[in-house]
């Protein structure tokens, strides 16, 4: 007799469970445009030179390993705030904020999400589509999880008037996750303009947005990709933000994030610290240390910060490029189809509504590996690649 024999067996995470199948397969032709993380002209894991110089400069202060906090490191927080915030940090107040590290951007989501269910209210509406993900972490977090239109896939454009209308019918004390910038899996974004329309909607429905904030920088720039945040924080809402060190600062297996929370009530500041602290220590207690001190490294230092915004800036470039090349190829061989949509995404992730059905088949076929949803990760695209890509997608579409 065994206690574990009436244990089911659960298949593989969609997207974390590619990398298993992708190395067993034998082919020689075989492209991963899987998981969301970049990867050079070669396919290769990138390390930032600005992370190694950090690295290298932690290991001769012979710092110790002592726990972080429970809300983790205080200067990381403090550089976050002033990446998400900038200019409008002193407008904002510093006083309406609270911020605690987390492990990654996922653990900010979780933390949140447990927060919101435990304090605030029981529902959350995710963009449909949006990372598969979303829906275990705050189903997990004793949450009921709904959806509001966000894509229209008649044109792969943003379903603006469809994601309002189902705003408009959202119950009070509701949460809405948003994305800041790089929406995943659509590479679609509000304007500023609908920004603010929405801002203006959301706060007179008496919803609360929570923003999962992972790929700043890897949109227009560092500035324009979370102004959709900064404009909710000036017009007064309060609110949840999940930030993410693994993209821009290719931190992934280290695990960087940070929760910030915003109230209107800066009485609530301690309380609010209170519970989100009790909810970390009895979730992981504390957070990791290192790639908290890679990041608080650079950004104190003015010569690894503009390392740092270049090198983000050319692994943006080379992103732009791979997109511009795909499209190209596409025109060429498409014979009259339309697929300058594509053009108008941002970040690393193209979605042309591949249907599940069709990635099987690429896959199968081709050896070209996406998510079940076909979001490509368009750092998995070279000069070698990328015709080979093209003729597989159109052998499909």
């Amino acid at each position: 007799m065994s206690f574990y024999n009436s244990i089911p067996l659960l298949p593989n995470d969609p997207i974390l469970g590619l990398p298993l199948i992708y190395a067993a397969d034998s082919r020689k032709n075989k492209v991963n445009l899987g998981i969301g993380a970049y990867k050079t002209a070669e396919g290769l894991p990138l390390v930032l030179n600005c992370v190694k110089k950090a690295e290298t400069i932690i290991l001769q202060k012979h710092y110790n390993k002592e726990y972080l906090p429970i809300d983790g490191h205080k200067e990381l927080i403090e550089d976050t705030l002033q990446l998400i915030f900038g200019k409008d940090l002193a407008q904002i107040g510093c006083d309406r904020l609270y911020a605690a590290q987390t492990i990654g951007g996922s653990g900010a989501l979780r933390t949140a999400g447990e927060f919101f269910s435990k304090l605030i209210g029981r529902n959350i509406f995710l963009p449909q589509p949006t990372w598969p993900n979303h829906k275990s972490i705050f189903e997990k977090s004793n949450l009921n999880v709904g959806s509001y239109p966000y894509f229209n896939t008649h044109d792969n454009s943003l379903d603006f008037k469809g994601m309002c209308q189902a705003i408009s019918n959202l119950p009070p004390c509701s949460s809405i996750l948003l994305h800041a910038c790089c929406h995943n899996p659509t590479g679609v974004d509000p304007t500023i303009e609908q920004w603010r329309e929405l801002s203006d909607l959301i706060k007179k429905k008496k919803i609360f947005p929570l923003f999962d904030c992972a790929y700043q920088g890897f949109g227009a720039n560092l500035e324009e990709d979370v102004q959709s945040i900064r404009t909710f924080a000036l017009d007064g809402h309060e609110m949840m933000i999940a930030y993410s060190f693994a993209k821009n600062f290719g931190l992934y297996g280290e695990r960087v994030g940070v929760l910030t929370i915003m109230t209107n009530n800066r009485e609530s500041i301690p309380k609010i610290g209170s519970q989100i602290r009790t909810l970390i220590r009895g979730n992981y207690s504390s957070p990791p240390l290192h790639g908290a001190r890679i990041v608080s490294t650079i950004l104190k230092s003015r010569e690894l910060t503009t390392d740092w915004v270049t090198e983000l800036e050319n692994m943006c470039g080379r992103i732009k490029e791979m997109r511009k090349a795909l499209v190209a190829a596409l025109l060429v061989k498409g014979k009259g189809k339309n697929f300058n949509s594509i053009l108008k995404q941002m970040g690393l992730f193209s979605f042309i509504g591949l249907t599940k059905e069709q990635v099987d088949k690429i896959r199968d076929e081709y050896a070209i590996y996406t998510p079940s949803n076909g979001r490509i990760n368009l750092a998995g695209l070279n000069t070698l690649n990328i015709e080979y890509v093209a003729d597989a997608l159109l052998s499909v579409l």
